[in-house]
């Protein structure tokens, strides 16, 4: 039986016979026959908790992430991942593990940039697979152990006059 579906413009629609996948639809209204799925492809922002990590120096931290994304091909995101969200999370956190593995814990504040970069750039090379497009990753914060915050809570102190 047909139905009447509208795909809006900032989505895509797949559509699916059978259990097979037969085509994508543009925006618009389309007549079909089957099962249909929509992906919005907007652009999208997600917050990642990744820790403890530990750095060179066996420090453990804790990293905050923004990571904003789009989907790129609705079909790859489908068919190729269980849950392309769950997998850019996942994603997201082991570029965190190899991207901060190797800093001693002093550099991590003075390589903040350059460490986003290469998480973002280990990022985009994995989400491709599944279509998705890495825009744009910050490091929103970085946790240190409680035992360090309150020394460096009073070494600040200390240098006060």
């Amino acid at each position: 039986m047909f139905h009447r579906v509208k795909v809006q413009e900032f989505e895509r629609g797949l559509l699916f016979r059978d259990g097979r996948f037969v085509r994508s639809l543009d925006p618009g209204s389309h007549w079909v026959r089957g099962e249909f799925r929509l992906v919005d492809v907007r652009r999208r922002d997600t917050l990642v908790d990744v820790g403890p990590v530990l750095t060179r120096d066996l420090v453990p931290i804790g990293v905050r992430l923004k990571i904003s994304y789009r989907v790129r091909d609705p079909e790859k995101a489908l068919l190729q991942a269980f849950e392309y969200r769950t997998q850019l999370v996942n994603d997201a956190t082991a570029a965190v593990h190899r991207s901060v593995t190797p800093l001693p814990m002093a550099e991590l504040a003075a390589e903040h940039n350059r460490l986003e970069e290469t998480i973002q750039d280990r990022l985009a090379l994995e989400v491709v697979s599944y279509g998705l497009r890495v825009e744009d990753v910050a490091i929103l914060q970085v946790r240190f152990p409680r035992a360090l915050r309150k020394k460096l809570k009073r070494m600040e102190v200390g240098a006060l006059p």
